[in-house]
């Protein structure tokens, strides 16, 4: 599968909504948290019967509530997996950093085959630093900036190929109305969790854009699989997506006709310190406009 690191970068920018590159929390206590506080530390009789004073909540509302109690957490180191698979063929994009979920802000490095791309989101504006010898960007720029509230002011279908972190957490906001399944009792990184599956609700997630909505369907189908991994807090501890791309983006002359995109987005230390700072503006190149006028010219 050559040039693989683009292709899953295009292929997971059709399913993120809302926010250019791949992809794309316990409760926060005093100074810190503890990844291990979902275990109920000493365990015993007496976390058993806390427990029992409460009464138990259905899946449903499990679901629905988590991506409230993890944003309450603030932030959180973030790992993302993102494999593509096609024609017998799987190839992987790992990345690590730190988001802050309330005010959106988020460093994550990925990596494939050697290479590595930066990526940063500040102040409502998207920051990439491609590998290196990519020849995308302008002499002496080494930073593309994408200015996602113009791009999401646009009203069109650009934004869909542009990935921020904060939106693909976002997705565990839209449980659909259909049946949560829970399926069992799983450790992530350590911490007990129950692992729960529901699907997303396209039409919650793309917010009324009529041209967002058709393209997802026309990619993905009417609903989008995902699973959660949920702690006793009922803060989210692992995320994940799956989807059946059902055909190349545009602009794309080749490539597999259907491929399987799986991504996975775990979260710990909660309440970690976020500091993330834009490039120097000499540095970089906009590309918001360029985006837009494409959006058009496709419309």
């Amino acid at each position: 599968m050559p040039n693989t690191m683009s292709r899953v970068s295009r292929l997971s920018r059709v399913t993120a909504c809302g926010a250019a590159g791949v992809l794309l929390a316990a409760m926060v206590t005093g100074c810190g948290s503890n990844d291990g506080d979902g275990d109920g530390g000493s365990g015993g009789k007496d976390a058993a019967r806390t427990k029992d004073k409460n009464p138990r909540r259905s899946p449903t509302q499990v679901v629905r509530t988590t991506n409230e109690k993890t944003s309450d957490a603030g932030s959180a180191r973030v790992e993302v997996a993102t494999t593509v698979s096609a024609k017998g063929e799987s190839e992987t994009v790992r990345g690590e950093g730190v988001m802050d979920f309330k005010g959106g802000e988020s460093r994550l490095t990925l990596g494939q085959a050697g290479e590595r791309l930066e990526q940063r989101v500040v102040d409502q504006a998207l920051y990439q630093k491609p590998p290196k010898g990519d020849s995308s960007l302008p002499q002496g720029k080494t930073w593309m900036k994408v200015d996602l509230e113009r791009l999401r002011a646009s009203g069109g279908t650009a934004d869909s190929r542009i990935s921020d972190p904060a939106d693909s957490f976002a997705y565990s906001k839209f449980p659909s109305d259909q049946e949560v399944q829970e399926v069992g009792e799983e450790r992530v990184r350590g911490v007990r969790t129950t692992h729960y599956r529901a699907a997303v609700d396209i039409d919650k997630l793309t917010k009324g854009n009529a041209e967002q909505k058709k393209q997802m369907r026309e990619q993905v189908g009417d609903t989008l699989p995902m699973d959660l991994w949920i702690d006793d807090k009922g803060v989210l501890r692992r995320h994940q997506l799956t989807m059946s791309i059902q055909k190349p983006t545009e602009g794309e002359t080749s490539g597999p006709a259907k491929a399987e995109v799986k991504i996975a987005m775990d979260f710990s230390d909660f309440g970690t310190e976020v500091n993330v700072e834009a490039p120097a503006a000499s540095d970089t190149a906009d590309v918001t406009t360029k985006l837009i006028e494409q959006d058009r010219q496709r419309a």
